[in-house]
């Protein structure tokens, strides 16, 4: 906590800071180092000192010039600043401009560049580090380029991914055809995301993964669809299906077959009303299914269940009429 402390002089030597930036330098989680040449350049600009350059603010922070050209970079992608005349990473002579603008610019994802130089020095202090480049060059089956080894240094130094969680991530996805380190860097954030920085979490996670594709794969087959991807959205409503409900695959057809006799076509969201309305009853069996229906239909009571579902589902049906209608 800050405890008391005398009231703010202003003949004391102080620069401003505008609350967005502060917000943001602390929403963003940037490394600290950024922050140092962040507030250390807005000092100077703010006491009229335009001309100091990079590599001067580096030397007067005892930084490296990567450190310096990273930090602007990542705020650039926050929005914080402009940049201007930059060439690349080896390259530290460029300008910047603060952005002080009330309404924050879009930041856009950020990965820090690497000097070819720091990664051949790194590659030589440890040896591991070096094989794993000869075996993804294998995994691989070519030479790496060298946006491929600065992207595979990355994953270690960036995203934090040990090593045998890196060649585990490389080999799973290039056997499922993706060969491109572009796209591969998107899976490692994932990975980074669900926590998985294990041998035994990314085995576990592949293993959830492909018992869900296998799954979505066969509803897919009972569905028919089989000339296009699915979408996100019905995607989602597979994964609940699966993972959240456990709705066996026959439960699955079931209700295909229920939404196409009352609504003439297919409609996930039918379906998934249907069995939503199972995994609330916790029916998982189509037997079970049937005796429900039979039960209602012999049933006397105030009310027509039936009727009831039979309302909510068609107020399903318009509602996938109407984002039709509108193009959704």
């Amino acid at each position: 906590m800050i405890i008391a402390s005398k009231p703010y002089q202003s003949e004391m030597a102080c620069f401003s800071v505008p609350e967005r930036i502060v917000d943001l330098l602390v929403e963003s989680g940037c490394p600290a180092i950024y922050v140092v040449v962040y507030l250390y350049a807005l000092r100077q600009h703010q006491a009229g000192i335009n001309n100091i350059s990079n590599d001067c603010i580096a030397e007067a922070l005892k930084l490296s010039q990567i450190d310096v050209v990273n930090a602007f970079l990542f705020y650039s992608s926050q929005g914080l600043i402009k940049i201007h005349g930059f060439t690349s990473v080896d390259n530290s002579d460029f300008d910047i401009e603060f952005v002080f603008d009330s309404v924050p610019m879009a930041s856009i994802p950020f990965r820090p560049s690497y000097k070819s130089s720091e990664i051949t020095r790194r590659l030589r202090e440890n040896p591991r580090m070096s094989q794993m480049y000869t075996m993804v060059g294998q995994i691989l089956g070519k030479t790496l380029s060298s946006a491929d080894i600065e992207l595979l240094y990355s994953f270690h130094d960036y995203y934090g991914l040990p090593i045998e969680v890196i060649l585990v991530l490389i080999e799973y996805y290039v056997s499922k055809g993706k060969r491109s380190m572009k796209l591969i860097e998107k899976e490692a954030g994932k990975w980074v995301s669900a926590g998985i920085n294990t041998v035994d979490k990314a085995k576990a996670y592949i293993e959830k993964r492909e018992n869900f594709l296998s799954y979505a794969s066969r509803v897919r087959s009972i569905l028919g669809i089989h000339e296009r991807r699915l979408t996100t959205r019905e995607l989602d409503y597979i994964n609940v299906w699966q993972n959240q409900w456990s709705m066996p695959l026959d439960m699955v057809q079931t209700a295909y077959e229920l939404t196409v006799n009352q609504t003439g076509k297919l409609s996930f969201a039918y379906m998934n009303k249907i069995m939503e309305s199972w995994d609330q009853n916790k029916i998982r069996k189509t037997d079970d299914v049937q005796k429900k229906s039979s039960h209602k239909s012999t049933a006397k009571t105030r009310y027509d269940f039936d009727a009831l579902q039979k309302r909510a589902f068609e107020n399903v049906n318009r509602t996938d009429r109407r984002r039709e209608n509108h193009g959704l």
